[in-house]
């Protein structure tokens, strides 16, 4: 029983000493919808990735679908844009963001466009699939290069590795 006990002990000691080295868990957001407005999942995407930082997770963002239409730049009217860049934060949400970061609402990003690179910048991977693109014919100097294109081989790496999926 003793030893079984120190057994124990040691075990619990070793997973504790070793627990800072362990990598994260994945937290894959799947974006599908096209998010090329301020609505409801624009506005809980960022909220759900600043959660899941928090909670110790690696966030991966992955376009497909029609969410590869939020990274696409645009010709007309806007030059070098994305949708993203399009659609402006409301004052209400940037506070929001603001008190969730604990910065000022001044430091927030005021398009998801920014904000999309902002959380990038926090240790978010952005990541698109290239076969959608090419069928959309959304080519390389066609959208946001804080995105980068993926194989669907590696779509299907990171949907394997993935503790959690939320698809949008």
């Amino acid at each position: 029983m003793k030893r079984m006990l120190l057994a124990i002990v040691i075990l619990l000691s070793l997973q504790a000493a070793f627990a800072g080295s362990v990598t994260p868990e994945t937290f894959l957001i799947h974006v599908r919808n096209s998010m090329t407005k301020h609505d409801a999942r624009t506005s809980v995407l960022p909220h759900v990735v600043l959660t899941a930082l928090q909670h110790g997770y690696k966030v991966i963002i992955l376009f497909d679908d029609e969410g590869v239409n939020a990274i696409k730049i645009g010709r007309w009217y806007g030059g070098h844009t994305t949708p993203l860049d399009k659609a402006f934060l409301p004052e209400q949400e940037r506070m929001a963001l603001s008190a969730r970061l604990g910065i000022p609402a001044t430091n927030i990003p005021d398009n998801y466009g920014d904000l999309l690179r902002f959380l990038k910048g926090k240790g978010v991977e952005l990541y698109a699939n290239k076969v959608v693109m090419d069928l959309r014919k959304i080519g390389e100097d066609r959208f946001d290069h804080a995105v980068t294109p993926v194989a669907v081989e590696t779509m299907v790496e990171i949907f394997e590795k993935a503790a959690v999926t939320v698809a949008y």
